[in-house]
């Protein structure tokens, strides 16, 4: 008694050490599809900074071009009021001209060299001006190319900022992205995990009802994610060579039905194998060989498990496997023994 309360306590646990890694390879393809938008990330970040490094070297660039056109456009200004100061000059001379017309008459030979000394300082003051105009000109073109170059700048900038919104829009789009699949992952583990304790309970009620049968060593109950399978001797079912359940077997199948039979959502499908020893015809019931014996097993027990156990045939399927997958070599009494079995693979029922 104290064996059996042993084994049942503990026999999940067992089952849960060997079946834990079922789930860490999509828990290791998500935690890498993690890492990969974690590095797509600090790409954007990387991408953002380097488009605000250009927006701030183009405002030094711009705020050195309004120095330049500040400089211009005070130099325009001096030169301008040296021209009016010329053109004072010219009304000036003009009117000294027509002083040194009256005064002709006094003085012929003053007044040719005064005249002289004005139309020599006339035509400096004359080139003096063509040169302040050509300046002029010269600066309102540099102006034209600053201007230019300030509007360029400033789209250049407004199209720095568009990007960086853009990369901005991106990057809060990665993170969001980040936070569903992280969330997903997270649930998807927990979905993952809850199912697997789920099997291992319903796991725990099949192996409780063939306890007695895996402490002899004639069954084995074991789990694969979200399925499990029980696995049972021929012998604890079948006379040698025949497909007619025995009295013990009807027994076995009895407190198998009644386990399974509590898991309306599973779907059981019963494999039949044998070993490879040379098989006789005459002695088999007709059977052409270890293939059409087990299929019919594997029927048998199915049809068993629907008329005694009440289980519904809609959940229920038959296999024979003949010889052709073998649970352990055939090279030993042993592992022939082992081979010649029966499997009851218990998983998720679906409608097809």
């Amino acid at each position: 008694m104290f064996y059996h309360l042993v084994m049942k306590r503990f026999l999940p646990v067992l089952l849960l050490l060997t079946t834990a890694a079922c789930g860490g390879a999509k828990i290791e393809k998500q935690r890498k599809e993690i890492e990969d938008l974690q590095t797509k990330a600090g790409a954007f970040y990387t991408q953002l900074r380097e488009k605000a490094d250009e927006i701030e070297a183009l405002k030094a660039s711009k705020a050195e071009l309004e120095n330049r056109l500040a400089e211009g456009e005070a130099r325009i200004a001096e030169l301008e009021g040296r021209s009016a100061a010329a053109e004072g000059r010219v009304t000036t001379l003009t009117k000294s001209n027509k002083s040194l017309s009256d005064a002709i008459g006094a003085s012929k030979d003053e007044l040719g060299e005064k005249l002289n000394a004005v139309v020599a300082e006339k035509d400096e003051l004359a080139k003096k001006l063509s040169d302040a105009v050509k300046e002029k000109l010269a600066l309102e073109r540099l102006k034209s190319v600053i201007q230019s170059a300030r509007e360029k700048a400033g789209r250049e900038v407004s199209r720095l900022k568009e990007e960086r919104e853009a990369l901005v829009a991106r990057l809060s789009a990665a993170q969001e992205a980040f936070k569903k699949t992280d969330a997903e992952a997270r649930q998807a583990g927990e979905a993952r995990a809850a199912l697997l304790l789920k099997t291992r309970e319903e796991m725990g009620s099949a192996a409780d009802a063939v306890l007695k049968e895996m402490q002899a060593g004639r069954a084995s109950v074991e789990q694969s994610g979200e399925a499990f399978t029980i696995s049972l001797n021929d012998a604890a079912l079948f006379d040698d060579g025949s497909v007619k359940v025995t009295e013990p077997g009807a027994a076995l199948l009895a407190r198998v039905g009644a386990a399974l039979k509590a898991l309306p959502a599973k779907s059981l499908r019963v494999e039949a194998h044998s070993d490879n020893a040379p098989f006789k015809k005459g002695l088999l019931g007709g059977y052409a060989g270890h293939w059409e014996l087990t299929a019919a097993r594997a029927t048998a027990v199915a049809r068993w498990l629907h008329e005694h156990a009440g289980l519904d045939p809609a959940r229920l399927s038959a296999a024979g496997f003949g010889e052709f997958r073998p649970a352990k070599p055939n090279d030993t009494p042993e592992g022939r023994a082992a081979n010649r079995r029966v499997v009851i693979v218990v998983e998720p029922f679906k409608l097809q």
